[in-house]
């Protein structure tokens, strides 16, 4: 009944930023974003991963988001994937200045709480315009199992991470594409050695129209760790990847999608996914964000 609620409550927030776009010309944000020479993407971020977007200095950004645990090949047993639990994450960003930005965002996974600085440094207006950003931050998982001796706030808790944001746009301004080269440094904390691991993230979304567009995300493993997340799983991580459809209107970004990942922050989405990307491990997940 609870994942029928949410349902219901996501169907409503489409329809009611759908019907803003009748009182509106454009279907950016009301405030919308810098406005830059090269303005390559609406929001700051895909479903997962960043984008060179910034906010304007003083503006804020809220994100919520969803990764159903059931898999759609569950079938109805558990909703098509819509039954609990999920993963969920909540985050807010401010905009320093016009060029960097500050966000703090919480999972339930392990009770990750990350912060993370975006600076966007370059950006050049071609025939093939690209701009340029740098994401570091630091996430703390206070949430330990009952069978790890280790305090909330141990050393041993904390993860780094950096990415390089690359984002271009082709076929007349309809093909978005962005690379985010990655780094996770203690991405296993529960490893007697401290391990790192090295992602190569890519996204691709095109317009269909100025209100619809599809995409698609992946983040291949290229060095590093790639094993399990928790105490207790079996394994190893596996590459992410996430299709769907996305919806940008009025100040309103939604994201809705398939994935084999249900792990949110960063530092965790990185590592990989619990499962490999075959038909039976395919999971729902919705995000939502509003810039004010």
């Amino acid at each position: 009944m609870r994942s029928f609620n949410r349902l219901q409550i996501l169907l409503v927030m489409l329809v009611l930023a759908a019907s803003e776009t009748h009182a509106q010309l454009s279907w950016e944000a009301s405030e919308p974003t810098i406005q830059l020479p090269v303005e390559l993407f609406s929001a700051v971020q895909m479903a997962n991963l960043p984008t060179t977007q910034t906010l304007g200095q003083g503006d804020f950004f809220y994100e919520i988001s969803h990764r159903f645990h059931p898999t759609i090949d569950d079938g109805y047993d558990a909703n098509f994937g819509l039954d609990g639990p999920v993963s969920m994450r909540t985050a807010l960003s401010y905009g320093l200045s016009d060029r960097l930005m500050v966000s703090i965002g919480r999972s339930n996974v392990l009770d990750n709480l990350d912060v993370v600085a975006k600076w966007r440094f370059f950006e050049w207006d071609g025939q093939w315009p690209i701009a340029l950003a740098l994401t570091a931050g630091v996430a703390l998982n206070s949430d330990m199992p009952a069978i790890v001796d280790r305090g909330a706030t141990d050393a041993d808790n904390l993860q780094w991470i950096v990415q390089l944001v690359a984002n271009t746009m082709v076929l007349d301004g309809r093909l978005g594409v962005g690379l985010v080269p990655s780094y996770v440094h203690n991405s296993a904390i529960f490893a007697v050695e401290r391990q790192h691991t090295v992602t190569l993230g890519t996204y691709a979304r095109y317009e269909l129209n100025p209100m619809w567009g599809v995409f698609v995300e992946c983040s291949p493993a290229l060095e590093g760790y790639q094993g399990i997340l928790l105490p207790g799983e079996t394994g190893r991580s596996h590459d992410s990847l996430s299709f769907g459809s996305s919806l940008s209107t009025g100040g309103h970004d939604f994201f809705l999608f398939v994935t084999n990942n249900t792990r949110l922050n960063a530092t965790q989405y990185l590592v990989g996914a619990p499962t490999d990307a075959a038909p039976d491990n395919w999971h729902l997940g919705f995000g939502i964000t509003r810039h004010l």
